[in-house]
């Protein structure tokens, strides 16, 4: 089985000022770009949600508690680049209360294998099934201490979900604080020690049979 990458991001959770973080704003505090520089913005029909900020590749959106820095094409390049965003938001408006700072690395496949499928079953399956119940989403969580260097001073959730006939493996890299420095030092983790856990973790999945992951 092939796993796809999709859907990296950043993720800083504080009390952002949507007022600063116009549009505009993102443009110059954000992305550092001149006024009247290039960036895409997608407003919401319904002008409920906030309107997301596109350029080069890196998308930003920013809510009441979270900022969210997104990759057009996900993979370790380009989280790189959303971290150095988050770092950039962090310092910049330093006044800004924050609660936590965390990124995202999730794949998908259509190809389920054995070996995941057999990972987010239980007996309570087989009880539900012989009662009569479809089971139409199966998933678990664990939560990991990664032994080594920066990666230590935070925690790892790993998740598998199965969801009609599709499944996804997600790895968030979460750390709670309040300081904006520690927060900033968290998104600093050199990408290559990311990759390493990433890989380990998930060759440690592929040891029940889910195959080779495709990703930079």
């Amino acid at each position: 089985m092939n796993i796809e990458p999709f859907d990296w991001s950043v993720v800083i959770i504080g009390y952002w000022n949507r007022a600063i973080l116009t549009p505009n704003g993102i443009a110059n505090r954000l992305f550092k770009l001149e006024k009247g520089a290039g960036i895409e913005v997608f407003i919401p029909v319904d002008l409920v949600d906030s309107p997301l900020v596109k350029h080069d590749g890196i998308t930003v959106k920013v809510e009441d508690r979270q900022l969210i820095v997104g990759t057009e094409d996900p993979g370790y390049v380009a989280l790189e680049k959303a971290m150095k965003i988050g770092q950039t938001a962090l310092t910049g408006l330093p006044e800004t209360p924050v609660l936590a700072a965390g990124f995202n690395i999730r794949y998908k496949t259509a190809d389920l294998g054995v070996g995941l499928d057999e990972l987010t079953r239980s007996d309570l399956d087989d009880r539900l099934s012989d009662a009569g119940y479809q089971i139409v989403y199966r998933g678990l969580i664990r939560r990991l201490h990664v032994k080594k260097g920066a990666l230590e001073k935070g925690v790892v959730t790993l998740s598998t979900h199965k969801d009609d006939g599709r499944a996804r493996i997600e790895l968030n890299f979460h750390r709670d604080s309040k300081n904006v420095q520690e927060l900033v030092e968290w998104l600093r983790i050199q990408v290559s020690d990311v990759k390493d856990a990433v890989d380990q973790i998930l060759l440690t999945l592929s040891s029940t049979d889910i195959g080779e992951p495709k990703h930079e």
